[in-house]
């Protein structure tokens, strides 16, 4: 079932509607879902095969959750045509980190000890277009500007 997409236009009530989306999305998930701040993250490069072995390159969406006490990320990852959870969380905290670095372009990877490795981006402003749909703007300057000084923290933490 595909949740109620937000009609979304310029203004910010599409933007408010596909952040609750995600906030679902995240806090269907995770206990204390409450204790973290949420940013929207994309892995643009993303490369795999399809059904006949070709190469394609397809994005890969993630909410993120941070938080500063525990110093700890949340990785959900999100079905970008569904806007429904893609997969299992992962948390990454000072006793499971591997590593975490901020890449030449600017994203981020994180990795856990037991070899899940995660890359992503995140923007102030994100296009969003779920398959089949319209697409959707999202508004998180806010969360971008506090989410960056965060990684500053765990990345020299790590």
């Amino acid at each position: 079932m595909i949740p109620q997409l937000p009609h979304a236009s310029q203004d910010e009530p599409g933007s408010d509607a596909l952040k609750n989306i995600l906030r679902g999305i995240f806090d269907s998930q995770i206990l204390n879902y409450g204790d973290y701040n949420l940013i929207f993250a994309v892995n643009a490069r993303r490369e795999g095969r399809d059904a006949d072995g070709t190469r394609i390159s397809a994005p890969r969406y993630y909410v993120v959750g941070y938080r500063w006490q525990p110093t700890e990320i949340m990785v959900a990852p999100v079905n970008g045509q569904t806007l429904t959870g893609g997969g299992v969380p992962v948390e990454l905290n000072m006793t499971n980190l591997a590593h975490a670095f901020q890449l030449a372009d600017g994203d981020y990877e994180v990795a856990t000890n037991t070899g899940r490795t995660f890359r992503f981006g995140v923007q102030p402003d994100v296009i969003f277009q779920p398959a089949r749909h319209q697409e959707l703007h999202l508004e998180q300057a806010d969360d971008y500007a506090d989410f960056e000084l965060f990684m500053q923290t765990f990345i020299t933490l790590a």
